[in-house]
């Protein structure tokens, strides 16, 4: 009955977190997406604008 669990991962048991392990954490990108883009944003402020004639 409990020999069919899987085996024991640093990550968790069996294959119930087999999509978490694999190193992609959507979250992160999109946390990381949105710093660069603000960051950009940010920098775009700090250029002085160029003086039409």
């Amino acid at each position: 009955m409990y020999s069919k669990a899987g085996y024991v991962t640093a990550s968790g048991v069996g294959g119930s977190t087999a999509l978490a392990s694999t190193g992609f954490d959507a979250l992160a990108v999109v946390v990381a997406g949105v710093t660069l883009l603000f960051a950009g944003l940010a920098l775009l402020k700090l250029v002085p604008r160029r003086a039409k004639d």
